[in-house]
């Protein structure tokens, strides 16, 4: 697991990806939860994904993007 606050990862793509997933989720003003409900993915691996535990496969990129509104950006 990642933690987002690790010397050893700072800087990965892991820590990145991580990190931005955080940022826009607390940015939106959603919870986990609601952001679980809105994409419909469970909201623990959402969880692994914000804490670097997991990697992301492409459909739950996209998911997320809408849910967002940041495909365009």
């Amino acid at each position: 697991m990642v933690e987002k606050n690790s010397e050893e990862y700072e800087g990965s793509a892991r820590w990145v990806l991580a990190c931005e997933l955080q940022r826009l989720r607390e940015e939106s003003g959603k919870s986990l939860a609601q952001l679980a409900e809105e994409t419909n993915y469970d909201r623990t691996y959402l969880h692994r994904l914000e804490t670097g535990e997991r990697f992301s496969k492409l459909p739950v990129m996209e998911a997320l993007d809408r849910a967002y509104a940041t495909a365009d950006s």
